[in-house]
């Protein structure tokens, strides 16, 4: 109810107490003690009413309202502005990957250099040793191919991949190396990093593409229609478990399937659930508010809404239900936030209490991540762990169906 009518929890405990002193038209019910609004034509009626009303008469004392930095028009299209708009509005959640743009960018390269120089174990380090241990298997798999395209989905700053570019280039195998990613100033990181290590030894080509919607199979298709004598197969990365941050994690697998041909392979990267990484914040699993300040790696786009940090408190933690780990914020006043363009403005209303979410990761074991492939598409044709157990990799290959392109 609370996310329907876009409602804070304690509207909702207002109306049935309304509706208790018989102030309100809501039929209730009572079940284990506790009561309810029951679910009738009579009550939907009454409750669009109820939060219209609401919407039209909030307190303009206790409601914010803000817009915008001009910076945040320069950086996202407005597709991706609509799209942050929907988020908010509907999911009360800002999608994971608007926050990789320009600084935010140079935020996750430090974050991944201060995880690289980490001495204990960590997503980025062990997917390198992962893709080291299994080097040999990827030889034998790509025992046929005389060319192989690297395509990078989501490449960060180009360290997961540098041995393996270093691996393909001794045997003579490498094509292209091809750098897929949403952010443009993400891509220009990898591209620095790529050319130190390799110089003109790997040509980097780097595109703008939102793989949770559009295919990458339009970058390598003269590949595939001009074989020739030499067969070329296409590597996909898919490192460090980025689909985990969104809300429909496996759609990015649905778009690779329809880019990627028979005899391509893709590669995952990702941390299993475990009652370990359930508790990395260090604090219960029940959700609750905290006096903690929002790291620079989560607060871009709140920083570019205009949004002060005297208005949220930061909630970390686990829920168990949905076995997802989540950063989130929650507002000690109503806001209005307005998006304001050439031939009009969109207002987002916040209410007093709601939270808004700008990180997850959905824990999966490794069986059920390999399932998940699977359905998508993809069969298993190898798959590994870090000697802690902690860390999994696979290597895909495609299943072609009646349904494939």
């Amino acid at each position: 109810m609370v996310n329907t009518y876009h409602v804070s929890l304690r509207t909702v405990h207002n109306w049935i107490e309304g509706a208790k002193q018989g102030k309100v038209e809501l039929e209730l019910y009572k079940a284990d003690g506790r009561t309810y609004i029951a679910d009738t034509p009579e009550n939907l009626v009454c409750l669009e009413r109820l939060s219209e009303k609401g919407k039209k008469f909030r307190n303009t004392l206790y409601d914010k309202v803000i817009t915008p930095k001009p910076e945040f028009y320069e950086l996202y299209s407005k597709r991706q502005i609509l799209d942050i708009i929907t988020n908010l509005t509907i999911y009360k959640e800002i999608p994971r990957q608007y926050n990789y743009f320009d600084g935010g960018a140079n935020n996750w390269d430090k974050f991944a250099l201060h995880m690289w120089d980490q001495k204990v174990p960590n997503l980025l380090k062990s997917t390198v040793q992962l893709i080291h241990a299994n080097l040999g298997v990827l030889d034998l798999l790509l025992n046929r191919a005389d060319k192989v395209n690297i395509v990078d989905i989501g490449p960060g700053n180009g360290l997961p991949v540098k041995e393996l570019l270093s691996h393909l280039l001794k045997s003579g195998k490498l094509h292209r190396y091809i750098a897929v990613d949403i952010s443009e100033s993400m891509l220009k990181i990898a591209e620095r990093n790529i050319n130190d290590w390799f110089g003109s030894q790997v040509k980097f080509e780097g595109y703008v593409k939102d793989v949770t919607y559009e295919r990458f199979d339009d970058l390598i298709v003269d590949d595939m229609l001009n074989q020739g004598k030499e067969r070329t197969v296409n590597l996909a990365l898919l490192l460090g478990a980025t689909p985990m941050n969104f809300r429909e994690p496996y759609d990015t697998l649905k778009v690779i399937y329809k880019s990627l041909g028979k005899d391509d392979l893709l590669i995952y990267t990702d941390k299993p659930d475990s009652e370990a990484e359930r508790r990395s914040f260090g604090v219960n699993s029940e959700p609750g508010p905290g006096a903690r300040a929002l790291s620079s790696k989560y607060s871009f786009i709140f920083d570019l809404l205009n949004i002060d940090e005297s208005l949220y408190d930061v909630e970390m933690g686990f829920n168990k239900a949905d076995r997802e780990r989540y950063i989130r914020v929650r507002l000690k006043a109503a806001l209005s936030i307005r998006f304001k363009f050439k031939d009009g403005e969109r207002t987002v209303d916040l209410e007093k209490g709601e939270s808004i979410l700008l990180w997850r990761v959905w824990h999966q074991a490794a069986l059920e991540i390999i399932s998940e492939f699977e359905k998508r598409g993809f069969r298993l044709l190898q798959a590994g762990l870090t000697e802690d157990r902690q860390y999994f990799l696979s290597v895909s290959g495609v299943e072609i169906d009646q349904g494939k392109k």
